[in-house]
């Protein structure tokens, strides 16, 4: 229970548009967190639910809820009900899928996000663990799969690797360590000219690490999951 939670307030949630936290406050973070990797509006939105999700979404407003956190809504405003209707005046096509078979990171309030347009794709398999707190499990970014694993807030950070100093894990810490932050874990996923950075955060990054860490030469994107 303590890797899962952090506080009191992750067992009683947020406030909220109900009826659910695990099926509502919870699916529109896995939607929040589906949009930050994706930093622009799609014009293409599917979503897989999967075991509990696929069963009950429609019942317990899963499909509002998530689709409002990719719209960038939060839980307590009054128009998530409504983002089904304000995805379709912006042109966005959505999808939802029930799927039959077993989640496939074990959970049962499972979904998987692809958010698409012309020049990008991205997507997050994630779970609702109750209380509106999330997991994100599997993400594809460039066409590069990683297993996540990993509660928010996560820091992806692109580097490229024609540059010759690129941080390794021990410079990725040494880093931190110059602000007294101390990271969780750190991974790294790399295929061809692209590597992406995992950072593992204890809590959100300071404005100024943010751009300290922009700043860095082979940094071509940094992306902050909170």
């Amino acid at each position: 229970m303590a890797d899962t939670f952090r506080s009191v307030f992750d067992i009683i949630g947020p406030i909220m548009v109900g009826p659910s936290s695990s099926h509502t406050a919870g699916a529109l973070m896995l939607g929040k967190a589906a949009s930050q990797l994706f930093q622009l509006q799609a014009k293409k939105v599917t979503i897989h639910y999967y075991e509990s999700f696929a069963e009950t979404h429609l019942g317990h407003g899963t499909d509002f809820a998530i689709l409002g956190g990719i719209l960038g809504l939060s839980t307590e405003d009054p128009m998530l009900p409504h983002s089904l209707k304000m995805a379709e005046s912006q042109h966005i096509d959505v999808q939802f899928i029930e799927e039959k078979g077993p989640s496939p990171v074990g959970h049962p309030n499972t979904a998987t996000m692809i958010l698409e347009r012309e020049d990008r794709r991205i997507s997050a398999t994630g779970c609702s663990i109750g209380g509106g707190s999330i997991q994100l499990n599997e993400v594809e970014l460039d066409q590069i799969n990683m297993t996540i694993d990993g509660y928010l807030p996560l820091y992806f950070i692109k580097q490229n690797n024609l540059h010759n100093d690129l941080y390794t894990m021990d410079d990725w810490y040494a880093f931190f360590d110059h602000y007294n932050y101390k990271l969780s874990d750190i991974r790294i996923f790399q295929e061809n000219e692209v590597e992406w950075v995992v950072l593992y955060m204890e809590t959100a990054p300071s404005s100024q690490m943010m751009t300290d860490i922009n700043d860095l030469i082979f940094v071509e994107e940094a992306i902050l999951i909170s």
